[in-house]
């Protein structure tokens, strides 16, 4: 029989705790700063991030192949906490993470609430972050950011708040902003060329059609 490790909330029948796996209080197995602390820094989040989906014998942990019946709690809090260091995830990442790697639904519940409590999972930061990155760097519209969003596992009132300062006229004018730049580089084109082009553009980034014909129009309109 292997040996059994306790999650950190749960207390062992009669006090006891098996070998090499001993009740571990949940402050303690916390050892890094609350997720607020500024010591932290910001964390960038990407445009997808892949959960990996581990088997629960020979889970792969940071790089080293660990039997899942020798899985403890502390491994994978550490190892979780330094994902969560590296990027955002969403609590529908982390939750699909933990339960990849054979932690039942009910638990990963008690885990997520105290990594809400120390500010590590946050998925209204994280979609505000995200939806920052997605217009200043990706040019993406606000449709297309909704679409990131949920695929990030963000529920639809959480994406409408952090969407909510993209209205109409700041997408068109991000638009015109995108096909000016892009339409620099076509001065040798042909105007029907250059036109299909630019709609095809801004088109993979989301834009309605009625946007995208103004910000062509004026994007031609300026270069020639």
């Amino acid at each position: 029989m292997s040996n059994v490790t306790y999650l950190p909330w749960v207390e062992p029948e009669n006090g006891l705790t098996t070998a090499g796996s001993a009740r571990v209080d949940v402050n303690e197995v916390i050892d890094l700063p609350h997720g607020n602390d500024s010591s932290m820094g910001d964390v960038v989040p990407v445009d997808v991030v892949p959960v990996a989906v581990a088997p629960v014998d020979g889970a792969e942990i940071d790089g080293e192949d660990v039997d899942g019946d020798e899985v403890d709690v502390a491994d994978l809090d550490g190892a979780l906490l330094r994902a969560l260091t590296r990027r955002d995830l969403s609590e529908r990442e982390v939750r699909a993470w933990l339960i990849a790697r054979g932690v039942p639904e009910n638990d990963a519940h008690g885990w997520l609430d105290r990594l809400h409590r120390l500010g590590y999972v946050d998925d209204a930061r994280m979609a505000a972050h995200l939806v920052d990155r997605l217009v200043s760097r990706g040019g993406m519209s606000k449709s297309a950011i909704s679409r990131k969003l949920t695929e990030r596992g963000i529920d639809r009132q959480t994406a409408a708040l952090a969407t909510q300062g993209l209205d109409d006229e700041s997408e068109e004018s991000l638009a015109i902003e995108l096909a000016s730049a892009r339409a620099a580089r076509m001065h040798s084109l042909d105007p029907e060329v250059a036109r299909r082009r630019l709609s095809g553009f801004l088109a993979r980034r989301g834009f309605p059609s009625s946007v995208i014909r103004e910000a062509v129009h004026r994007a031609l309109n300026i270069q020639s």
